[in-house]
């Protein structure tokens, strides 16, 4: 008896100092606010002060948020090519730790943009047969980095590949060196062999997938700099679209400004796995995503998601879905621009 009278004390102390901490909080809050109407401070609006917080409204496990605004994407007549339904469409921002991996299916074609890290390619492609892969449409490597192309030599041995897509390596004084892109191009001269088409990625150049497109907006610039090689490409079902930029840093964002009138999107997968050399204020303005998803390992080195790329996404009112945190994330859009997001698990911490 004495034992539990003992720990209810407890229970009730700690109740009443997170209480007490509360009650600070609020107070502090309070006088902030009182503080910025009298001297007519511009305070921050809620958005922001989740981003500071890092706070993420995620879903149950396997439930999906729904998300009605109207698509900022290119429609069809734009694009110059006649786009169906997207219905039967889903994108799979996959879970690989501090890299990034993106499946597209759209009917029964499909699209791959980058293959994880070293070490991911088996259960890369256990993931990819999980979805129904059995031949893959098109693989984009953005830019050769082992985060980003870690698994595709175990991807071109394990599925047949109609095109790949190739960022423009004339850019760079000279060609990446690392052990996996060596194999990653044994790989593609075997799949060349089999009738695989190998293009160097372009502007303007569109590809089918399914009754949905991809279409590269911007092949990186000249550099020294293999972040800046990457291809920046759009996404378009019906009237919903997701951007994707790889690593591209500041030169390349401000080449896709200056050359893309129309960036806007539903989705953006946030450049650089959330670094601040990336998602620069001027470019989330111009997409205004209603979600953004940034792929990123849990606790990584980098300190990535950054604090300043996720007060640009507070600032434009996007919600922000996180690997790390929530694990793989799918979006399923329709034809209308609407689409629901899916997260693997709940968010942590």
């Amino acid at each position: 008896m004495a034992r539990r009278r003992r720990g209810r004390k407890k229970k009730k102390t700690l109740i009443g100092r997170l209480g007490l901490a509360l009650a600070v909080l609020v107070f502090g809050m309070c006088s902030l606010l009182t503080a910025g109407e009298y001297y007519h401070w511009d305070l921050p609006s809620w958005e922001a002060v989740e981003g500071w917080l890092g706070v993420v409204d995620s879903p149950s496990p396997g439930s999906e948020i729904p998300f009605s605004s109207p698509s900022a994407g290119q429609s069809a007549s734009e694009s110059g090519t006649r786009l169906q339904g997207a219905e039967d469409t889903e994108i799979y921002f996959i879970d690989v730790g501090q890299a990034d991996a993106t499946l597209i299916r759209q009917g029964d074609s499909f699209l791959l943009i980058d293959a994880g890290n070293l070490g991911d390619g088996d259960q890369l492609v256990a993931y990819l047969k999980n979805a129904g892969v059995t031949r893959l449409d098109c693989v984009l490597m953005t830019h050769p980095h082992a985060d980003h192309i870690g698994g595709m030599p175990e991807v071109l041995e394990a599925f047949p590949v109609e095109r790949f897509l190739l960022p423009d390596f004339s850019l760079m004084d000279e060609l990446p060196t690392s052990a996996v892109f060596q194999r990653t191009l044994e790989a593609l001269g075997k799949q060349k062999e089999n009738g695989c088409e190998v293009l160097t990625a372009a502007r303007g150049q569109e590809i089918p997938i399914g009754d949905g497109m991809l279409r590269v907006l911007l092949a990186g610039v000249e550099t020294d700099n293999t972040n800046n090689l990457s291809v920046c490409a759009k996404f378009t079902a019906g009237k919903f679209s997701c951007l994707f930029t790889g690593d591209g840093e500041e030169a390349v964002e401000q080449e896709l400004l200056a050359v893309e009138p129309n960036l806007g999107a539903d989705v953006f997968q946030a450049g650089h796995h959330g670094s601040s050399t990336s998602n620069s204020e001027r470019l989330l303005k111009a997409v205004h995503p209603a979600a953004v998803v940034i792929s990123c390992g849990l606790d990584n080195s980098y300190g990535h998601p950054n604090r300043e790329a996720l007060d640009h996404f507070a600032a434009v009112g996007a919600t922000v879905f996180r690997t790390d945190l929530q694990g793989s994330i799918i979006i399923r859009p329709s034809a209308d621009g609407s689409f629901t997001v899916a997260t693997e698990k709940n968010a942590e911490g």
